[in-house]
Order: C-alpha cells, then sequence, then structure tokens
C-alpha cells in the first residue's frame, strides 16, 4: 500500500513540473480591423522655413541647417526615426509611416553633410546655392520634368562622388539627348528627319542635299539602284553624290 501511495506522490510531483516547464504560447495577434500604433517622430522645430540644397547626381534636397536628417524628394518630406521611415507633405508635421526604404536614398553618400562644409564633390569643387522653401515648392516639379540640374548650365558640379569626372555631354532632353534634338537641328536616329535638318540614313547627312539611302530618288536627282556605288575618295571630295554619278555617266 505504501508503494502505491508512494508512486502516486511521484507521478503527481513530476506532472507539477513538467506543467511549469511548459512554454508559454505567444498572445494572440490582434483581430481584424484593429489598427497598431506606431510611434512618430518628434517635430523639427524650425525658426522660419528650411533652405535645401540639391546633392549632385540626385533629385533629392537636403536640409543642412538642421541636425536631423530631413530631404525632398518628388513632393514629399522624408526622415528616417527609430529604425523607420516617415514621409509628409509638410516639413514640420504631418507624418506618416512608409513602408521600406526609400529607393532614391542608396544614391545619398553617407557624408554628405561633410561635401556641403567643405564645398566638395569627389574632391572637386561643389558651388551649391542654397534653395528657399518658396521656390523649392513652386518649382520641383518643373526641375524635374526638365531634368534642370542635368543640364550644363545649371550642373553645380564637375565630377561624380568616386572622383570620376562627370561627362559633359548632354544626357537629357532638351539638352541634346541622343536621338532627341531641339528645334532647327538635326537628328541622327535612323531615317528620321527634324525641322531644318536632312535625312540622315544611319546617323550619316547625304552630302549636297541628296538622300544616302540606296535606291531611292532626291528631287531632280537620279537613284542609286544599277550605277556605280559612291565612294568619296581625294579626287571626288566636296562632291554630291548626284554631281559624281553625272560625272562617271559622261565618261562612259
Amino acid at each position: 500500500m505504501r508503494k502505491v501511495i508512494l508512486f502516486t506522490t511521484m507521478i503527481l510531483f513530476l506532472s507539477i513540473a513538467i506543467s511549469a516547464m511548459a512554454v508559454i504560447p505567444p498572445p494572440p495577434p490582434p483581430p481584424p480591423g484593429v489598427r497598431v500604433t506606431v510611434p512618430l517622430p518628434p517635430p523639427i522645430v524650425f525658426a522660419e522655413p528650411p533652405r535645401v540644397v540639391v546633392l549632385p547626381e540626385t533629385e533629392v534636397y537636403v536640409v543642412p541647417s538642421v541636425p536631423e536628417e530631413i530631404f525632398f524628394n518628388n513632393g514629399y518630406w522624408w526622415r528616417p526615426w527609430n529604425g523607420r521611415w516617415y514621409r509628409s507633405l509638410y516639413y514640420d508635421r504631418g507624418w506618416g509611416v512608409y513602408s521600406g526604404v526609400p529607393f532614391w536614398y542608396k544614391g545619398i553618400p553617407y557624408g554628405w553633410r561633410e561635401n556641403y562644409r567643405t564645398h566638395l564633390w569627389g574632391g572637386h569643387p561643389w558651388n551649391y546655392h542654397p534653395i528657399h522653401y518658396n521656390d523649392l515648392h513652386t518649382n520641383w516639379r518643373t526641375w524635374h520634368n526638365t531634368h534642370y540640374w542635368n543640364q550644363p548650365e545649371h550642373r553645380q558640379f564637375t565630377h561624380h562622388h568616386d572622383g570620376r569626372p562627370y561627362s559633359t555631354a548632354p544626357t537629357k532632353l532638351g539638352t541634346g539627348h541622343p536621338g532627341k534634338v531641339e528645334k532647327g537641328r538635326t537628328s541622327t536616329t535612323e531615317g528620321k528627319l527634324q525641322k531644318g535638318g536632312t535625312p540622315t540614313s544611319q546617323g550619316k547627312p547625304g552630302t549636297g542635299g541628296a538622300s544616302a539611302t540606296q535606291g531611292k530618288v532626291e528631287k531632280g536627282g537620279h537613284g542609286t539602284t544599277g550605277t556605280k556605288a559612291y565612294t568619296p575618295d581625294k579626287h571626288t571630295t566636296g562632291q554630291s553624290k548626284a554631281e559624281h554619278t553625272k560625272e562617271t555617266e559622261g565618261k562612259k
């Protein structure tokens, strides 16, 4: 009988110990429709609307006058805080949580404040000009659409941040983007004619008004089918294709 009581007591204590060691399950998730509150960053106090500077090689504007990181891009003010990103239509209020990291942030050098202090970008002069808030608010969309800060006459830097020379060749529409021209200029796009230009098959203009495309006839000229191919040399330099063809036929 004593053995039975002892055995029962041991089983009871063992059950209690196992229960105490059991892992307490996590609390259930909030029911649908319940929003989890995320803390918002503390406000940044500005004595007046901030002046900004556009960072080279980007369309991102920074506010160097405050120690907090705050940026402007594509119509929004942005700031990182406590491991999250927030954005707002206003620089001093209305912050909301942004999921993830803004795509443009990868192009922002970590030491941009030192570049700002020394007026250097890639070890070469960075001639920035502070932009008033009102000018930014009024013009940012136009600057974006026209690639204003990348136009040679408005570019404030000469080198990439890693020290490589920045190409001085125009790269955007309105400044000579390859294949796109301004009024009165000749396009280099295959077979397309811009106002005031000349047909430019394969990017090479015809000479003397004649098309360089085989088999096509210019007004008052000759077709090239069945005639000797036109190849400029030292004897024909300065002649048009039509003149050369006429001279060749006269020799036959």
